[in-house]
């Protein structure tokens, strides 16, 4: 359920280690400071690589890491992740490898952002999944990209979900065709600090990374934003639209339900919004998602809930996920289970 986080310590001074110097990149940055009137100059270092991004800043007092969990254990991010502590273990070794300074539990740092994911395996019908869900309206913004294709939606504070092909991307990101992804649709919600969201769900307004990174906060986000976005109940196919609507109200209502999912061949859901009033689309809408019709189906099938299984069966497959790691790991240095 955990994959990219990011936090930051304000413990400095932190200086990169001598042995690793020719591996940061180090900036300077001359500036004028209105509020002190006088010129200043920042020294800002970075390091990028595959394991994670560290960067020193203010003068060294600032320390950011930003790491995928699942990548650092397993080289992907495949593999789900619902216990931390061993990755942050392995991420707290590497940067004391590169970092000279106060270095204590990475969980303590300060939360900056935390991706929270679930694959769902759908198979052939993944382009007919990402179809349907183009047409579907939630936050600010939405576009369909091109890249891993699949659907991104994304507000201007810092909050972000994204439904893409989870094999596509590692093949065109890190290079590495994993049979056991195809036909993966990985739904993922990106939460940064700025947004707000973890800090009024939890009612505190500094949080560290050992408090968003529990399991029953990542399965209680991921359950509430697939319900939101309509997304587990399933989706009917418009040919079968007709029959549902005739079944459960009366004439008139239902074919102005049924010319309502018509315009959506066509039209986005933003469209409709604008072209009807606010009462009238969300009465629609609630009568159309009880029948698994908002949205319906892009193609000639009806498609499956995208819904999350019982927490119990989450947490479990990750805890074999994990004993299946520590036999590959033993096998490699030659050990027998």
């Amino acid at each position: 359920m955990f994959d990219t986080v990011a936090g930051k310590f304000e413990k400095g001074p932190y200086l990169p280690k001598q042995a690793t110097k020719n591996a940061w990149l180090t900036q300077t940055r001359d500036f004028f400071d209105l509020k002190l009137g006088s010129r200043l100059t920042t020294t800002t270092h970075t390091l990028s690589r595959p394991e994670a991004r560290i960067a020193i800043y203010g003068d060294g007092g600032v320390l950011i890491v930003e790491t995928s969990l699942p990548k650092l254990l397993h080289g992907n991010n495949l593999r789900a992740i619902n216990d931390p502590d061993e990755a942050l273990q392995r991420l707290g070794d590497f940067v004391s490898e590169y970092v000279e300074g106060d270095i204590p539990n990475l969980a303590e740092m300060d939360y900056l952002r935390v991706d929270y994911c679930h694959n769902f395996q759908v198979g052939a019908a993944l382009p007919d999944y990402v179809c349907t869900l183009g047409k579907v309206r939630f936050l600010k913004h939405r576009r369909t990209t091109d890249g891993y294709g699949g659907v991104e939606w994304w507000n201007d504070n810092g909050r972000r979900i994204r439904a893409y092909d989870k094999h596509k991307e590692i093949l065109e990101k890190d290079k590495k065709n994993i049979p056991e992804a195809r036909g993966m649709l990985r739904f993922e919600i990106q939460l940064r600090k700025k947004s707000g969201f973890l800090q009024r769900r939890q009612r505190s307004k500094d949080l560290t990374l050992q408090d968003v990174l529990k399991p029953e906060i990542a399965y209680c986000c991921l359950v509430e934003t697939l319900e939101k976005m309509c997304l587990g109940l399933g989706f009917e196919t418009q040919d079968t639209a007709r029959k549902l609507l005739d079944e459960q109200f009366s004439y008139g209502k239902a074919t102005r339900l049924l010319g309502i999912l018509r315009r959506l061949e066509t039209e986005t859901m933003d469209d409709l919004r604008k072209a009807i009033s606010r009462s009238t689309f969300f009465s629609d809408k609630r009568d159309l998602k009880a029948l698994a019709l908002w949205p319906p189906s892009a193609v000639s099938v009806s498609l499956p809930p995208l819904a999350m299984p019982p927490i119990e069966n989450v947490l479990s497959a990750g805890l074999r996920s994990c004993n299946s790691s520590e036999i590959e790991k033993d096998n490699v240095n030659g050990k027998t289970i």
